[in-house]
């Protein structure tokens, strides 16, 4: 696999949750399964949103560190595709849709599919936790 995406909301769901299909997921990240994807707008959201104190005690600075040292270390960097002008519901999702572009297998993974509707007619798979752990681990 040439790597799949995961929004911001899936990788703080697995960490909160470890034994939900966004924690196997994350696990499956970790246990070198599968591959994520990544362009620096992500890291950069990644850092931030997993940062925020309303999360803490349920993701640490350990969880915050690991996630960003695995995925510098093992994930795939991809220069971001230009994303086709659309009725996108938050713009501030389009690094993700922008790094999907860039794979193979268009792959993103989400808890929030309605943000990312207008993907699909660009051939990205926009798919839940639950199906992305049934299709992919």
């Amino acid at each position: 696999m040439s790597g799949l995406v995961l929004d911001t909301s899936v990788v703080v769901s697995g960490l909160l949750s470890p034994h939900g299909a966004a924690g196997d997921l994350v696990a499956a990240i970790f246990n070198d399964r599968l591959r994520l994807a990544y362009n620096q707008d992500m890291l950069a959201e990644y850092a931030e949103v997993l940062a925020r104190p309303e999360l803490a005690p349920g993701v640490t600075a350990q969880d915050r560190i690991a996630f960003l040292m695995k995925l510098r270390s093992s994930g795939i960097p991809v220069t971001s595709v230009p994303v086709p002008d659309d009725d996108w519901p938050d713009p501030d999702d389009l690094p993700f849709v922008a790094a999907a572009l860039a794979t193979s297998e268009k792959v993103l993974v989400t808890l929030n599919p309605r943000d990312f509707a207008p993907a699909e007619c660009h051939g990205v798979h926009v798919l839940s936790p639950s199906a992305a752990k049934r299709r992919l681990l």
